[in-house]
């Protein structure tokens, strides 16, 4: 799998899954099945050393917003598809979670955003991405990004780059609202009770938040102050 992802405004470069950013060799982290065991459907071997997926960070930084390249290739894990682990963003200085950008360079993916409600429901948004859509994911919003499709997923994303991503919540759940799994099957997980849910287009969920992007890497390398509300919610969205 060798593959450019952008000439420009930086030369990004995809070789197997060593990522090549203006000719250098980026670091990356890796997910291993194993470590993914506490959110995975079915038992998971804890002794299985596949790779699930690769993420490789800070690509780009200005102004502590950065920009990160996820690859996750075709895989079914006890007949799930390959996804992340899933997390959710603590609060801002103005009171609301950090939010996130999202944007689908290869492939196709399933975006699933959950809410947690006061009365311990949780309000759950699921969308369907092909390639070259851009997602926003409001505040709030845990989520776990899906390869439902044949191909490996290549997503970017936008973030602000001062918080730790909260984990817990999908560990002790056993994952996310819902399972995907290969035959198209979707399955609610028991932990949870579903109070709302909503399947939204990429251009339905960012025209309820006025947003509008066509590339996440060369509209903020172009105009970083644009994605000003990664770092200050409030600046976009309601409290």
């Amino acid at each position: 799998m060798d593959m450019v992802l952008y000439e420009k405004p930086l030369k990004i470069e995809l070789v197997g899954s060593v990522l090549f950013v203006n000719g250098g060799q980026h670091p990356k982290s890796v997910r291993t099945i194993a470590q993914m065991k506490n959110v995975m459907m079915g038992n998971v071997d804890e002794t299985a050393t596949m790779d699930l997926y690769y993420m490789y960070r800070s690509v780009y930084v200005s102004d502590d917003i950065r920009f990160d390249i996820t690859v996750i290739p075709p895989a079914a894990v006890k007949g799930e598809y390959a996804k992340t682990f899933g997390h959710y963003h603590p609060g801002s200085e103005d009171g609301l979670a950090y939010p996130e950008a999202y944007q689908v360079l290869r492939g196709s993916a399933v975006f699933l955003m959950q809410k947690r409600n006061r009365n311990g429901s949780v309000d759950t948004i699921v969308v369907r991405a092909k390639e070259g859509d851009v997602v926003l994911l409001p505040p709030g919003y845990g989520h776990v990004s899906i390869n439902n499709g044949p191909d490996t997923l290549i997503l970017s994303n936008l973030v602000y780059d001062r918080f730790e991503s909260v984990y817990s919540d999908f560990e002790e759940n056993r994952g996310a609202a819902y399972y995907y799994l290969k035959d198209g099957e979707i399955v609610q997980n028991s932990n949870y009770i579903v109070q709302k849910s909503e399947q939204l287009a990429p251009a339905e969920l960012n025209l309820r938040y006025g947003f509008d992007c066509k590339d996440l890497l060369s509209a903020f390398h172009a105009n970083p102050k644009e994605f000003e509300f990664l770092k200050k919610p409030k600046t976009k969205f309601k409290g």
